[in-house]
């Protein structure tokens, strides 16, 4: 009878047992960085997942008004990221602020937990080649070294979630090699454009800007100054191919983001 009743214990814990994964924050932010997004990116495509609630944290500092707000902020936005990936509405948030128990580590306060249900299910390889990457970063800052006032270079593969400005983990390379470009020409100006595809006419969520914007804060937040840097959005008024386009090869490169040389 014990081990019918321990057996019956063990089978309720795992029934009614939930799964959580937790990203971390910085001081004050609700928007994470590039590695947190890269775990909580490799966390969602690898598993198909039910939500059920995204809980906010953060450390004990500051007053418990501002936790709150800070705290509701960080669920919102990974519960954004989660609704644009799987297109998954309507998860419950929550906000606790500092009103729990604080871990002694106060960074591993500042955080967001996603509780879920999975399901796995096959992972698909990247097709680009790690090789073919490393040969279109090179390219770029050949590019760059020969460039003139003037032209325009594309940023290859610079992804983000679905109509939004949040880079998808795969960018890091492109982003850094951006940044390590400005650092080295000092001298170098840029207008960053954005572009989007598959609609004729206005966007009003004007993703393009959204997204050249984004690259402009990244690298402002990475040290180069703003005065060597601006931002325009074209929207679909300049594309690659003809709108609508006919293969998802032509969308992805009318859905691009430019940079203009303005003095190198």
């Amino acid at each position: 009878m014990k081990n019918l009743l321990f057996l019956l214990l063990t089978i309720s814990a795992i029934s009614f047992g939930q799964n959580k994964f937790t990203v971390y924050f910085d001081t004050d932010s609700y928007q994470l960085q590039l590695s947190e997004l890269n775990r909580l990116d490799d966390f969602l495509k690898n598993k198909e997942l039910k939500f059920t609630k995204v809980i906010g944290y953060c450390d004990y500092r500051a007053s418990n008004g501002y936790n709150d707000t800070l705290a509701f902020n960080r669920a919102n936005f990974v519960n954004g990221i989660i609704d644009k990936v799987t297109n998954q509405k309507h998860t419950a948030i929550e906000s606790k602020g500092k009103n729990f128990l604080q871990d002694p580590i106060l960074a591993l306060n500042r955080k967001v937990e996603i509780y879920y249900e999975a399901i796995p299910i096959t992972v698909h390889e990247n097709k680009k080649d790690t090789a073919v990457v490393s040969q279109e970063l090179n390219s770029l800052v050949a590019q760059v070294s020969k460039a003139k006032a003037g032209d325009k270079l594309i940023l290859k593969n610079l992804y983000f979630y679905n109509r939004s400005g949040i880079f998808r983990p795969e960018s890091r390379p492109v982003l850094e090699e951006l940044n390590t470009i400005m650092v080295v020409h000092p001298n170098l100006k840029i207008e960053i454009q954005g572009h989007i595809c598959c609609q004729i006419g206005a966007d009003e969520e004007d993703t393009a800007k959204v997204r050249a914007v984004a690259v402009y804060n990244y690298l402002i937040h990475n040290g180069i100054d703003k005065k060597r840097l601006r931002f325009k959005s074209f929207g679909s008024s300049k594309p690659i191919h003809r709108i609508p386009e006919k293969t998802e090869e032509e969308r992805n490169e009318n859905r691009r983001v430019e940079i203009q040389i303005i003095e190198n």
